[in-house]
């Protein structure tokens, strides 16, 4: 008999707890009920108007291309529509001109130190720490107008044309040439040092 009302006492417990599961399960339901309304009135809702004051905005430099009821497919004698550009010093580099950029940095940054380092030590030179940033940083603001130099060299029918093979030969060409440059340059310090 003991075994009866323990069974009994189970099931009671068992009921009680599906009861509470069963209500919990309902109150859940109807919160997201209420989350999905919410949800379509915020998704019904229209924004009766929007006002841009343009007058407050401040744009400094303008710079893309301009296509006026042109699609990319149409092929037609012009491309572009360019805007006139400030007089500034710093050339407006494509995004492939800036790929070469990019890749050329790490080789700027990690070999052209040791390139100085390697030439002055051949030519028994002092070469400061302070002198090979300011060389450095003097081969970087050279660099956009070279690599628009060399990618203007490419140009047929007025428009850059680079092959994605020919960029790997350009950045070995530049490298070349920066690293001739430190030696020029160098060379020709060592010149006038050994001779005053």
């Amino acid at each position: 008999m003991d075994d009866h009302n323990t069974v009994w006492q189970h099931l009671a417990y068992l009921e009680q707890k599906i009861n509470q599961q069963t209500s919990l399960i309902n109150e859940l339901n109807q919160k997201i009920d209420r989350i999905m309304e919410q949800q379509n009135q915020a998704s019904n809702s229209s924004v009766e108007r929007v006002e841009y004051n343009f007058e407050q905005l401040k744009i400094e430099t303008l710079e893309g291309t301009l296509n006026i009821g042109l699609t990319p497919q149409q092929d037609l004698p012009f491309e572009q529509m360019d805007l006139p550009k400030e007089n500034t010093n710093e050339p407006t580099i494509t995004p492939m001109e800036q790929q070469i950029f990019n890749q050329l940095q790490p080789y700027i940054n990690k070999d052209v130190p040791q390139i100085i380092d390697q030439f002055a030590a051949e030519q028994d030179m002092n070469v400061s720490q302070e002198w090979k940033t300011v060389l450095v940083q003097d081969i970087k603001k050279q660099l956009p107008n070279r690599i628009k130099e060399h990618t203007s060299k490419m140009q047929q029918d007025g428009r850059v044309i680079v092959d994605r093979d020919q960029v790997p030969m350009l950045i070995n060409h530049i490298k070349k040439e920066i690293s001739q440059g430190i030696h020029m340059y160098l060379n020709k310090v060592k010149e006038n040092n050994d001779g005053s």
